[in-house]
C-alpha cells in the first residue's frame, strides 16, 4: 500500500539518504535535501509548497513535492495558462531499490488526487517538467492525461494537464 506523508523529524534523514540510479542522476534536478529547503522557503512567502515522503508498506521508497502558484513564468507568455493559478509537480523520486514495482505511478496518482481536491485553491491546471532524455517520464504523465505545450527549458520539457473542476 502506497501512502504520502509528511516529512517529519522521523523520516527525514531516510527520504535525504534516497537515491536514484547513477544512469538517472541528470534526470533530477535538485536534491531532496534542497527540495526540503526550498518548501521551507517558499511556505515563509506565502506559497504552498508540499514536500511528501512515499511509503511502502512503511518503508520510505521515495519522494515528492509539489506547490501552488500562478504560472506566470515568462515563457509560458503566450499559452492558455498563463497568469492561471495551477498546481506543480516540483519533484518526484523513487528510491534504486524500489523502481520497477510501480510506486512511483502509484504515488504519482495519489499526488494527483490530492491536486484534483484543490486543497490550496482553485487550480485549472497541474505543470511540470521532465528531462528530455527521461522516456519513463514522458510515458508516465502522457498516462495520467498530460500533454506537451512544446515549452523545453535547460533539458526540460513541459507536460500539462487540465484539472476538471467539480
Amino acid at each position: 500500500m502506497i501512502e504520502l506523508r509528511k516529512i517529519t523529524e522521523d523520516n527525514i534523514d531516510e527520504v535525504i539518504a534516497l537515491e536514484v540510479r547513477e544512469n538517472q542522476k541528470d534526470y533530477i534536478m535538485t536534491s531532496n535535501l534542497r527540495c526540503i529547503a526550498d518548501a521551507y522557503v517558499l511556505n515563509e512567502n506565502g506559497e504552498p509548497a508540499i514536500p511528501l515522503a512515499i511509503y511502502a508498506d512503511g518503508v520510505v521508497v521515495g519522494f515528492l513535492m509539489y506547490t501552488y502558484d500562478t504560472l506566470d513564468h515568462e515563457s509560458f507568455e503566450n499559452e492558455v495558462f498563463y497568469r492561471k493559478k495551477g498546481y506543480f509537480v516540483w519533484h518526484i523520486m523513487i528510491d534504486e531499490r524500489y523502481q520497477g514495482k510501480r510506486y512511483g505511478k502509484l504515488a504519482f496518482e495519489k499526488m494527483l488526487m490530492d491536486m484534483e481536491a484543490m486543497p490550496y485553491g482553485e487550480a485549472d491546471y497541474v505543470a511540470l517538467f521532465y528531462h528530455m532524455g527521461n522516456l519513463t517520464a514522458k510515458t508516465l504523465y502522457a498516462s495520467f492525461g498530460f500533454t506537451e505545450p512544446g515549452i523545453i527549458q535547460d533539458k526540460s520539457i513541459m507536460a500539462i494537464k487540465n484539472l476538471d473542476k467539480k
